[in-house]
């Protein structure tokens, strides 16, 4: 099949980075509020509980974190984002190891800045994903936890003057790590479900651009088709009388008569792809049928030697309400590009499955394959792997439109010289189902 090592294209394979320039901007603005709080916690640790915290270490270490985030911030707008991820994380580790350390310094649980905690949690699961989540909730816990297990001297002497405090700060290590882990849920599930949400406003504009493409190209064909049908029916006429008397008189003109013929049919052949409207069931209503009408209309659309190069394994008797035409257009499409691109004497295979209402039908060849570039191409409209005059470029194009509009996918993967795998997914049943359901 003419479409590349092994990768997809059209399908739900792509993935989007882990961040992105805005999440690594989220967390310099946190990573500042939380160096403030951080200063605010010793002052008030100075002041309000009169606790003796080291200035001279406070200073080098809150020299260092302001150090770290001015060299995050010209790497932001330096680097590439996923280059930094790495980077950006262990950051987030650091910060929350020195935070633990200055509460420690300044009045451990009774310094309210140990809530920043919590941000930092958050910016993780907003920028980083899950992992580096799970990590910063880890250390954050256990901060916290140190933070109790190892009470200052004033904790200490409300401890033991009201009982009742130290049942208080239990709770709220409690709290704090039955919070965390919450927040750690339910953020990383905001942002899957919202990356989720922004790959299938993608896949809709992707479609949206192929379907005014395709409209574009119907109109294009509808002039075309109309402005040259009379002088290519002339030319063929003209030129199947000329053959025809060439080789009354075996002259060694009847080579180029029979060359203007074909190459006259292929023109129509062209005309006759750009006028069938991408997708559209060309008057055709879905009705209730089998795989089985599929093989059949797909054996009756192969010459005999194709079909004897097939190696069918479909499911015969599973119902499906489709537009079969319109089906067997797009497969055979597929299948006809699979054995053009593979060797004569090697086998495509097509095999079917269904699934929750979804049918999956592949086509997979053991041809030459495609490059990463030829397989980001394949479907645009008049691309092709083939040698010049062999092929039209609307084949794959047609198939994907086809399969869309009936609310599947076209999915291909590819490795140069080791096949080409094509899966088509549709609904069983394409009237009742929801188009998007499966995208």
């Amino acid at each position: 099949m003419d479409t590349p090592g092994r990768q997809e294209r059209g399908g739900l394979t792509a993935t989007r980075p882990i961040t992105d320039t805005a999440g690594l901007s989220w967390l310099t603005t946190v990573r500042w509020t939380t160096l403030v709080a951080a200063a605010g916690a010793v002052l008030a640790a100075r002041t309000a509980l009169q606790i003796p915290v080291p200035i001279a270490s406070m200073i080098v270490w809150f020299a260092l974190w302001f150090a770290s985030n001015v060299w995050l911030m010209w790497c932001v707008s330096r680097t590439s984002a996923d280059s930094l991820v790495t980077i950006a994380g262990l950051l987030v580790c650091a910060d929350v190891l020195l935070l633990s350390w200055i509460l420690l310094r300044s009045g451990g649980v009774l310094n309210p800045a140990s809530v920043f905690y919590l941000a930092e949690i958050v910016v993780a699961a907003l920028a980083f994903g899950r992992q580096w989540t799970w990590i910063v909730t880890a250390l954050c816990v256990g901060g916290y936890a140190t933070l109790y297990l190892q009470p200052t001297d004033e904790l200490r002497a409300a401890l033991g003057m009201h009982r009742e405090i130290a049942l208080h700060m239990r709770g709220m290590w409690i709290a704090f790590s039955v919070t965390a882990l919450v927040i750690a849920i339910l953020v990383t599930r905001l942002v899957s479900v919202v990356e989720q949400r922004d790959r299938a406003l993608d896949r809709l504009r992707e479609r949206a651009a192929r379907s005014a493409r395709a409209e574009g190209l119907a109109t294009l064909a509808a002039g075309a088709a109309h402005e040259l049908s009379t002088p290519l029916s002339t030319i063929a006429v003209t030129a199947h009388e000329l053959e025809r008397n060439l080789a009354a008189q075996h002259s060694n003109l009847q080579a180029d008569a029979e060359l203007i013929r074909a190459e006259t049919d292929r023109c129509r052949q062209v005309l006759e792809a750009m006028a069938v409207r991408s997708g559209e069931p060309a008057g055709e209503t879905p009705r209730a049928s089998t795989l089985a009408d599929l093989v059949t209309a797909l054996r009756d659309r192969l010459t005999p030697a194709e079909w004897n190069r097939l190696d069918v394994d479909l499911p015969d008797q599973l119902a499906v309400v489709w537009p079969i035409r319109v089906v067997v257009r797009a497969l055979g499409n597929i299948v006809q590009n699979a054995l053009q691109a593979s060797p004569a004497s090697s086998q495509v295979r097509v095999s079917g499955a269904v699934h929750d209402g979804l049918v999956q039908l592949q086509v997979v060849d053991e041809g030459t394959g495609m490059s990463a570039d030829q397989l980001s191409r394949a479907g645009e409209p008049f691309f092709t792997t083939k040698p010049a005059g062999k092929g039209t470029g609307l084949g794959l194009f047609v198939a994907r439109s086809s399969i869309e509009q009936l609310g599947g996918t076209l999915a291909l993967a590819a490795s140069p010289g080791r096949g080409t795998t094509a899966s088509i997914v549709l609904p069983a049943n394409v009237v009742t189902s929801e188009p998007e359901r499966h995208a």
